[in-house]
């Protein structure tokens, strides 16, 4: 007898949704960002403004300072007299000019926060500000205020665990408020810091404090950290980890990203040390630094040279494989009209290109629709896809169609005969009742989408990566 398998395959596309947020524009250079930058890209940045778009260190830099990481060693440094303010913050806390001491010793406390980068690179330096944290501490319990104070310590308690406050020294009411603050650490539920590193050489600090080298697991309490990554000369970004009770926080720290990324002053994007290494990393950067602060869409500017000529150079950039799905040039030589820069930007904002710009990449023309979604700040909530009826619905009707056609046929000669003594009929019963019952639940399932689906419509960008590339698209809910 002749048997027959039916195999049904549906492919699907899941879209993804973007996260809230607006879309970015990064700036990218080989070398040190030129002097006149901003002047040159300014019209181009402010015709992506115009279409959803934001950049620069208030806005994003900002942002992404706040939520990820910022400069290990700000432009400033520690004060050139950080240790004599320590000194005189402390004799004012010992003369019991509380006010003055807080008033010296709290900027100094948030200075050397602000450059963990420097006690990294001299551990030395860190016993001073255990000086001047104990001080303060001290100096704002005596001034009235003991919220301030516990929380001072609890922080000198995550960053110096070893620290002691004696009655003998610091006198009973700081020693009690101490250990009252140190126990109710000890005693609440911790958190879990997992630091993952590429060099299992570089070293890891925590709150300023070297723990190990290579990649690193801590039990911590509560609250927030400060984490570096040091591997010879080479140092990583700060970067800020919340830890939470019974949760575990991964933090993974690319050197190579650190040492490109700028968020202050001034501008935010990538200064890369080669064109080589620009041309490799500037997009899967651009979307790691995107998606990171929930961006929902991404346009990459810089000035580099296109076939031998200083130009304007632009990208869109998919955060979901991080390749380039639109990129273009403008020729800087010579300087070229308003037009031609805003050109530039609404093609890479989504529009069609001109004939004004150089295109490398086209891509795909519902870029314009993902574009617009981020222009029009529509909602970002994902919701269920509307095209899930229409699939469920087309292999329903496929799969009733295709079992009543197979049991129709079994037990036939092949060419519709119906001579019973055929030695050949068909047996494709089994088959036909499968596809019967896969149709009946493919049914039953179009019926539910039918009358569960939203009432409100709504759309969101978003971005799909293709064969040779990547698109991007929108999603719609019904």
């Amino acid at each position: 007898m002749r048997s027959f398998a039916v195999v049904v395959v549906i492919a699907l596309l899941v879209p993804v949704a973007a996260q809230a947020g607006d879309g970015i524009v990064l700036e990218s250079y080989t070398g040190t960002r030129p002097a006149n930058a901003k002047e040159v890209i300014s019209p181009v940045l402010d015709e992506l403004a115009a279409r959803g778009f934001i950049a620069g260190p208030d806005v994003v830099g900002r942002k992404f300072e706040a939520q990820v990481s910022r400069p290990a060693i700000t432009p400033q440094g520690l004060p050139p007299d950080f240790a004599e303010q320590i000194e005189k913050g402390h004799r004012a806390w010992i003369s019991g000019k509380f006010d003055e001491a807080v008033a010296i010793l709290g900027p100094i406390v948030t200075a050397a926060h602000a450059n963990s980068g420097t006690f990294a690179r001299n551990p030395g330096v860190r016993d001073r500000l255990l000086k001047a944290m104990i001080a303060l501490a001290l100096s704002l319990q005596r001034n009235g205020d003991p919220t301030a104070a516990r929380e001072t310590f609890a922080e000198l308690l995550r960053s110096f665990p070893e620290a002691k406050v004696t009655k003998g020294t610091y006198g009973p009411e700081a020693a009690a408020l101490y250990e009252q603050t140190r126990q109710e650490l000890a005693a609440g539920p911790r958190g879990r810091l997992l630091v993952k590193l590429a060099n299992e050489a570089a070293e890891v600090f925590i709150n300023e404090r070297l723990e190990r080298k290579g990649t690193t697991v801590k039990e911590l309490p509560p609250g927030d950290y400060r984490v570096i990554i040091q591997l010879g000369d080479q140092q990583s970004r700060t970067h800020r980890v919340q830890i939470k009770a019974k949760e575990e926080a991964t933090l993974t720290v690319d050197l190579a990203f650190d040492a490109t990324v700028r968020s202050s002053p001034g501008w935010t994007g990538f200064e890369f040390a080669t064109t080589t290494d620009r041309e490799k990393a500037e997009a899967g950067y651009a979307s790691a630094l995107a998606n990171a602060i929930d961006g929902r869409a991404v346009v990459v500017v810089g000035i580099d040279q296109v076939r031998g000529r200083p130009s304007i150079v632009g990208s869109l950039v998919s955060l979901v494989n991080g390749r380039e799905i639109r990129r273009a040039s403008l020729a800087l030589e010579p300087a070229p009209a308003q037009d031609r820069l805003r050109a530039l930007a609404k093609f890479l904002a989504g529009e069609e290109a001109s004939a004004d710009i150089d295109v490398q990449i086209a891509g795909d023309p519902t870029v314009v629709k993902a574009v617009e979604q981020v222009r029009a700040g529509t909602t970002t909530t994902s919701r269920r896809w509307g095209g899930w009826t229409w699939i469920t619905g087309v292999a329903a009707v496929g799969g009733l169609g295709a079992g009543t056609a197979l049991l129709v046929l079994d037990g036939t000669c092949p060419g519709g005969k119906s001579d019973v003594n055929c030695p050949n009929l068909y047996s494709t019963a089994a088959p036909g009742w499968i596809s019967l019952g896969a149709g009946a639940v493919f049914a039953g399932v179009t019926v539910y989408l039918i009358v569960t689906r939203p009432k409100a419509a709504a759309t969101t960008a978003y971005v799909l990566p293709t064969g040779d590339g990547a698109v991007a698209g929108f999603a719609t809910r019904f």
